[in-house]
C-alpha cells in the first residue's frame, strides 16, 4: 500500500498526491463510494497500484477534522478572504464562516483584500470597527492588495507549514491571491458583477494547491449563502470567544444571553466591552439555532 494526499476530486477520479510529489489518477473501492464516510479533499488515503499510472483508493486514514461547506478535511487553519468594496462587507455570511472554522477548531486569518480599492479614511475607519475587534477574539489580520502586492509576504508568512483553505463570499480575490502567491497556476478568476456586487463563482471544485512543499491551500468555491451546521444554541456561544469568556458571570447556567435576566454577556455590551456588531451576529445565528433546535 502506498500513503498519499488527496488533493482533488473530479469527473469519478480521485486525484492522489504520492511522497515523491506525483499525482496519481484514482478510482475508489466500491465500499468507499457506498460507505457513511465519504472521501474529501485533504484526506491521507492508501491507495493500491493498479498499473504504473493509475490507482486505487484502499483506505481512508484517520481524520483529525472535516468541514462540510467546503468539503474538506484536515485542515490547519481558515484563510476568510473579505473585502469592504467590490463586493461590500457581508458581515453575516463571514460570521456564519467563522462559526464553521470555529466549530472544527480551526485557527482563523482574517484576510482584508482589494485594498487598493479602499482610500485611507475607510482603511483607517476599518480597523477602528473591525479589525480591533477581530484582534481581540484572538483572530490575525492580514491586508493585501493582489494589484499592488500589498500584504502578499505577510500572508505568504501566515499560510507556510500550514494546510489553509481559503474561505469567503465570491468575487473576493480568492483565486486571484493564490495566482500571485505562485504565479503559473493561472486559476481563474472573472470581474464582479456590477448590478448584484457579487462576484461570479469561478472556482467549481474543492482542490488542494502546493505552493511549496509544507504548504497547501484549498481554493474553494465562494458561498453567496452557507447553511448553518446544527448545533446547539447553549454551544453557540463557545464560538464567540469574547461572549464565551464572559458566560461564565450570568446568574443562569443556561443563559443564552438574549432576554434573560443577570446576565453578563448583555451587562459587556452594555458597557461596550463587547461591540454591537458582533454581539447582532450572535443572536442572528442564535436565532437560526434556536429554530433549527425545534425541528
Amino acid at each position: 500500500m502506498l500513503e498519499g494526499l488527496l488533493v482533488k476530486v473530479k469527473g469519478g477520479f480521485y486525484f492522489v498526491m504520492v511522497p515523491d510529489g506525483g499525482v496519481l489518477r484514482c478510482r475508489a473501492r466500491g465500499r468507499l463510494k457506498d460507505g457513511e464516510v465519504h472521501l474529501l479533499v485533504g484526506d491521507r488515503v492508501e491507495i493500491s497500484r493498479g498499473n504504473v499510472e493509475d490507482g486505487v483508493v484502499e483506505r481512508i486514514l484517520p481524520r483529525k477534522n472535516s468541514l462540510t461547506r467546503p468539503p474538506i478535511a484536515n485542515v490547519d487553519q481558515a484563510v476568510l478572504v473579505m473585502t469592504l468594496r467590490e463586493p461590500p462587507l457581508d458581515l453575516q455570511l463571514i460570521h456564519r464562516i467563522i462559526a464553521a472554522a470555529a466549530l472544527a477548531e480551526l485557527s482563523i486569518v482574517l484576510c482584508f483584500n482589494k485594498m487598493d480599492l479602499v482610500t485611507l479614511a475607510e482603511e483607517k475607519a476599518c480597523v477602528k470597527k473591525y479589525a480591533e475587534a477581530f484582534k481581540g477574539c484572538g483572530y490575525k489580520i492580514v491586508y493585501t492588495s493582489s494589484l499592488t502586492g500589498e500584504g502578499l509576504e505577510v500572508l505568504r508568512e501566515l499560510i507556510t507549514g500550514k494546510v489553509s483553505v481559503l474561505a469567503g463570499p465570491s468575487g473576493t480575490g480568492k483565486s486571484t491571491l493564490l495566482n500571485k502567491l505562485k504565479p503559473g497556476l493561472i486559476l481563474r478568476s472573472a470581474a464582479l458583477s456590477l448590478k448584484l456586487q457579487r462576484g461570479r463563482h469561478t472556482t467549481r471544485h474543492v482542490e488542494l494547491i502546493t505552493l511549496s512543499d509544507d504548504t497547501l491551500v484549498a481554493d474553494t468555491p465562494g458561498f453567496q449563502r452557507l447553511d448553518l451546521m446544527r448545533i446547539s444554541p447553549r454551544s453557540l456561544a463557545s464560538l464567540f470567544p469574547e461572549i464565551h469568556l464572559r458566560e461564565g458571570g450570568c446568574r443562569f447556567n443556561s443563559c443564552l444571553h438574549h432576554h434573560e435576566p443577570a446576565c453578563a454577556v448583555k451587562e459587556a455590551v452594555q458597557q461596550e466591552e463587547i461591540v454591537t456588531w458582533r454581539y447582532d451576529q450572535y443572536l442572528a445565528l442564535l436565532e437560526e439555532a434556536v429554530r433549527q433546535d425545534k425541528t
